[in-house]
């Protein structure tokens, strides 16, 4: 998710260079749903960008636009991909605030993304998409809200950010607790203000501190006292690294937070995103196709998650 990384981009395994960008297509299978923006699910459509962005060592935010429009919902992600290098998944990053225009930030950790990166402005990239369940909004109204980031994890938070602060009124408080390991790899640092001006209260804790920094240094994960709120009436957003969306869930359940208000979205190694590959088949789910948003009564109840057996009522289970 947020980066979903493929096994070219973990691993460096560039030897399928030979074998085509795109999946194969072969006659007879049947498409999962129809794209809500019209066209072939299964072929990718041009994305010129408009901008790019540096929010990290590491981190570009990519402004694209589309000569079609296109329709895409938080929490859900594309297939990005570059003609003769490979095709990546990745998280939207953005609220949809026009019907030309998506935004993804990427993180350079791989073959695929590191190319990316090497992308100027008015270069294009390649989508297929949008895929997935995305987050709902529907369980927030009149509740508070705790979000809960950590690392590059704030990426498909973001767009849920941007419409939480859309629709302030609609909801009672907004938390955002974000953790990094050092104060400048805060991806969205320079957004923080801007979010906090739109009602939201935004807590930072960094792994390592440096000189000058006067913020928070630990995980975060301890920064639950920040949120003053109920949880047992709230909902969370959670995303960041699985051992940190494990220990974030375990806590809020044992603050008696109900299972289906506390929602996740997982990463998974993919390459179709429509549920035909099965490179991200686990317990029964599809993560690119039921998921990737999963609430934490699915994670228990699939097992989908390392730790979580169905055998074992939550809180007697070990988690490690």
């Amino acid at each position: 998710m947020y980066n979903y990384l493929s096994r070219q981009d973990r691993y460096g395994d560039n030897s399928y260079k030979d074998q085509g960008t795109l999946t194969e297509w072969r006659p007879g299978m049947k498409a999962q749903r129809k794209k809500k923006s019209g066209g072939n699910i299964y072929i990718p459509f041009p994305g010129r960008v408009e901008k790019i962005f540096k929010k990290t060592g590491d981190v570009n935010l990519y402004r694209l636009k589309t000569a079609n429009p296109i329709s895409y919902s938080p929490g859900q992600f594309f297939m990005v991909s570059l003609w003769g290098v490979g095709e990546v998944p990745i998280s939207i990053a953005s609220l949809q605030e026009r019907k030309d225009t998506i935004e993804f930030c990427i993180r350079k950790a791989g073959f695929v993304t590191g190319a990316i990166h090497s992308l100027k402005e008015d270069e294009t990239l390649w989508l297929r998409g949008p895929y997935g369940n995305g987050f709902s909004t529907d369980s927030v109204r009149g509740r508070d809200v705790v979000v809960v980031a950590g690392g590059i994890g704030i990426v498909p938070l973001r767009p849920i950010i941007q419409w939480l602060i859309k629709n302030r009124t609609d909801v009672k408080s907004v938390t955002l607790l974000c953790g990094s390991r050092t104060p400048d790899d805060v991806v969205f640092a320079d957004e923080v203000e801007e979010w906090r001006k739109g009602g939201i209260k935004v807590v930072v804790t960094v792994d390592r501190g440096r000189s000058g920094w006067t913020g928070n240094v630990g995980l975060v994960t301890t920064l639950w006292p920040e949120a003053r709120v109920d949880y047992k009436e709230s909902v969370a957003f959670i995303c960041g690294p699985e051992i940190m969306i494990r220990a974030a869930m375990q806590d809020l359940f044992f603050f008696g937070m109900p299972d289906e208000s506390i929602v996740t979205t997982l990463e998974a190694h993919m390459k179709c995103g429509i549920g035909k590959c099965g490179h991200c088949y686990a317990s029964e789910k599809y993560v690119c196709s039921d998921g990737p948003v999963f609430t934490f009564k699915e994670i228990k109840e699939f097992a989908l998650l390392e730790g979580y057996k169905r055998s074992f009522p939550f809180g007697s289970a070990p988690l490690s």
